[in-house]
């Protein structure tokens, strides 16, 4: 696939919660390897989106498409195998505080692939050197900071390898200098690795910095010309 092709293509998503419309016909194009941005307020359906794209809500309508697959049309099980082609960098950073830092970037390998031990530790040890985290594996949750954490996150996010990187506020509650260290975090991964980024925030801060394209969500719809 080329650069410039579509790599997720969003057609007419529609997402309720009982009688509450949550989106409401959303759909836009992701391109192979670039930094998609989803922009939008509290209440505008931006997490929703997102927990739609990685199969944790499954829409009312519309339908995702992956490499021209649908997506939401598959088998659980077929499903769970194109996960493993995602990454996900969750807001919280989701660490699990009673394992180590480099206990937690492994989680995924050792959960998903049949990789011997020595294999996975240099793995895990590439992906937190990468994010600026070499050294610190053996250190608990607790003992880092917040940027620390969202790195932390990231590298696991990387652990798999993946296609595409899903991120849940990566700057968000970070001071203005530690989230400019995130986002340029952000852009080193996709021109170094070629990996197409979704990114979900209401920093226009971050969207200066790492946009290539802006898709703004207003009240579950994408109006027309915000792009």
């Amino acid at each position: 696939m080329a650069k410039h092709d579509p790599f997720i293509v969003v057609e007419g998503l529609v997402v309720r919660y009982g009688d509450r419309t949550v989106l409401d016909g959303v759909s836009f194009e992701v391109r192979q390897g670039e930094i998609f941005v989803i922009l939008g307020g509290s209440g505008s359906g931006k997490t929703t989106l997102l927990r739609t794209l990685v199969g944790l809500k499954h829409p009312s309508a519309g339908r995702i498409l992956f490499h021209g697959e649908d997506f939401t049309a598959m088998s659980e099980e077929e499903r769970i195998e194109l996960r493993k082609k995602m990454g996900m960098s969750f807001q919280g950073s989701a660490l699990l505080k009673s394992l180590s830092l480099a206990d937690n970037v492994a989680l995924p390998l050792r959960e998903h692939t049949d990789l011997e031990e020595p294999t996975i530790e240099i793995m895990t040890r590439i992906k937190l050197e990468l994010v600026g985290l070499g050294g610190f594996g053996d250190y608990l949750p607790s003992e880092l900071s917040g940027g620390m954490k969202k790195r932390a996150g990231m590298a696991r996010a990387m652990a798999m390898d993946p296609e595409v990187i899903f991120y849940d506020e990566p700057s968000a509650g970070l001071d203005p200098i530690v989230a400019a260290g995130i986002d340029g975090l952000i852009r080193k991964m996709q021109s170094t690795f070629g990996l197409t980024s979704v990114v979900v925030t209401h920093e226009m801060e971050s969207v200066k910095l790492i946009a290539d394209t802006v898709c703004v969500l207003e009240k579950g719809r994408v109006p027309d010309g915000v792009f």
